[in-house]
């Protein structure tokens, strides 16, 4: 029973840590202009997994989800114009 936990525990946290790694690149493609096509792979990688894991159990689907959200906001929300 101690191993079922620790394989979730990991694979929780491997959630995790790839929502931060989407949210950082979606922040270094809106605020720097790089990384652009990678943020986008990450995106769409992140809603498939987001997706299964919604599908398996909600509580598990939340993470990715609400790192999707807000990596998905970084990304696609307009810039405010500057009055020049």
């Amino acid at each position: 029973m101690e191993s079922l936990a620790l394989v979730v525990s990991l694979m929780l946290l491997a959630e995790l840590v790839f929502g931060l790694a989407t949210i950082t690149f979606a922040a270094l493609a809106r605020f720097r202009g790089r990384f652009r096509r990678t943020a986008i792979v990450l995106l769409v990688l992140l809603a498939v997994e987001t997706v299964w894991a919604l599908t398996i159990l909600p509580a598990f689907g939340f993470p990715p989800l609400i790192a999707l959200g807000i990596a998905a906001v970084l990304f696609w929300w307009p810039r405010r114009r500057t009055s020049s």
